[in-house]
């Protein structure tokens, strides 16, 4: 045997120690970001702590910033994974269907689904929690870009009319969907699910008016 190959690591023991220890990384970031979850529901982003979410993970003080450089980078993470989540629903619905208002019923009843699935979450993101203002504000651009770029797709098809900036409709929709998500997720009795979504939905389609009639 050469002195080259008798220096140069097995195959078969490198990688799988680095295996072992991404795993065991992976395990460690997901623990914190599920007791990140249960702490933020339970008390709200101010009134947590990184030690806290560290002892409750079962994890060092210190191991906390291995993964997160402070609470709020664990809220922005927690957040991206539910917004991926919603954009997978939405994306979803966008491959199902052709009929634009059957999508945008659909639409509708994705986002309340979402919310009904994240009420936690919802209530901070939108609280008047400073700390977690800057991620709120991420993800309605976020979400308003998506649905202007959507918007600008159908225009260029000729599905929609050009009448309607695309930019401005995702900023207005954007914002209604996130009051209205965030009143709804706060207390769901203030009006039943299928309320939310055909409400939403009759906005969507036919503005705040749809049969105006003359004053008496």
């Amino acid at each position: 045997m050469s002195v080259t190959s008798s220096l140069t690591p097995s195959p078969h023991r490198a990688p799988s120690r680095t295996s072992a220890g991404e795993r065991t990384r992976a395990a460690t970031r997901a623990r914190l970001l599920t007791s990140g979850k249960t702490l933020l529901a339970e008390r709200g982003l101010h009134r947590i702590t990184t030690h806290d979410v560290a002892a409750h993970a079962g994890v060092a003080a210190g191991t906390f910033y291995n993964h997160f450089s402070d609470k709020g980078d664990l809220f922005r993470e927690i957040t991206n994974e539910a917004l991926a989540e919603l954009t997978r629903r939405l994306d979803a619905v966008a491959d199902s269907v052709e009929n634009q208002q059957q999508a945008v019923r659909l639409r509708a009843a994705a986002l309340v689904g979402f919310a009904e699935d994240h009420r936690d979450l919802i209530r901070i993101l939108f609280s008047r929690d400073s700390e977690a203002a800057v991620v709120e504000t991420d993800v309605l651009q976020l979400l308003a870009d998506r649905t202007s770029v959507a918007r600008s797709q159908l225009v260029a098809q000729r599905r929609m009319p050009s009448e309607i900036d695309p930019d401005i409709l995702g900023q207005a929709l954007v914002g209604m969907w996130a009051r209205v998500m965030a009143w709804w997720a706060e207390d769901t009795s203030r009006a039943p699910r299928e309320v939310v979504i055909e409400t939403l939905t009759q906005i969507q389609l036919r503005g705040t008016h749809p049969q105006m009639r003359d004053p008496l």
